[in-house]
């Protein structure tokens, strides 16, 4: 008697392979996509290097290679479903009547829809960096070792996170993009995606390291350049994680009625 995956492992893969075949048919629209991220990224590598010209070159340096990881890895950083979207357009309807949990499908597309993009998108930013004076590579074989974990962590934070905001989406009436705003306005800034959370004024260095926004984004980069010790970093997204994941999890049994009628 062989033992295999159990059923349901089978469609989620199928899942993610349906999504991933999707995305990677989007042609000029991903290219578009990615060229327009680039762009961005940078701008952001320019600003830094205006900004910090006159600093230490390793400080410098540093902020680059952090600047750039950040956005070759930018959908894992901020981690998120189109559950959301789902119930706000009507697809939730079928969602539920799938032979799969609703919030695995999410994940499973979502992961699908990742694949294109790490091969189209992340791999060549990560091997081109020299080209822009960015040197990419982690600070040490350990550090790298350590980011896996740690990136791992991060993309389940911000799941949890992900399935709270829509289960408060449903507990009170906001839009889409309410809630899509009300993640952007905290998380690009309080996550330390775009700025280290060491050149934030007012202390805030000093405390939002303890907050879940930086176990998402900032402890995963801090791990990849070398910067804080990466087992109290991996230590404290593991907690965030789990404490996460058991109040997405609460709300999102209380809700599951108003998620199926939302909206009516």
């Amino acid at each position: 008697m062989s033992i295999g995956h159990p059923p349901e492992f089978g469609r989620y893969r199928a899942s993610a392979w349906l999504a991933a075949t999707g995305a990677s048919g989007d042609g000029l629209y991903s290219a578009i996509r990615y060229v327009i991220r680039l762009l961005r990224l940078l701008v952001l590598l320019t600003i830094w290097r205006g900004v910090l010209g006159n600093e230490d070159g390793s400080e410098l340096g540093r902020v680059l290679t952090y600047t750039l990881v950040a956005g070759a890895f930018a959908n894992q950083l901020d981690a998120r479903t189109d559950l959301g979207d789902a119930i706000w357009d009507g697809r939730i309807a079928t969602w539920f009547v799938a032979p799969v949990r609703v919030f695995g499908l999410a994940v499973a597309n979502t992961l699908g829809r990742w694949a294109p993009s790490l091969v189209g998108y992340t791999i060549p930013v990560l091997a081109l960096a020299p080209l822009v004076g960015v040197d990419p590579r982690p600070a040490s074989i350990g550090a790298a070792v350590a980011f896996v974990p740690s990136i791992a962590l991060a993309v389940a934070i911000g799941f949890a996170l992900d399935l709270l905001l829509v289960s408060l989406m449903a507990r009170t009436g906001w839009s889409l993009w309410d809630m899509q705003r009300l993640r952007v306005t905290f998380g690009t800034v309080l996550s330390g995606a775009v700025i280290p959370l060491g050149y934030l004024p007012w202390g805030l260095a000093d405390w939002l390291p303890w907050f879940p926004l930086a176990s998402m984004a900032s402890a995963p980069l801090r791990i990849w350049v070398g910067d804080g010790d990466p087992g109290l970093l991996i230590a404290g997204q593991a907690a965030w994680a789990m404490i996460g994941w058991i109040a997405a999890l609460a709300a999102w049994g209380r809700q599951r009625e108003r998620l199926v009628g939302y909206g009516g």
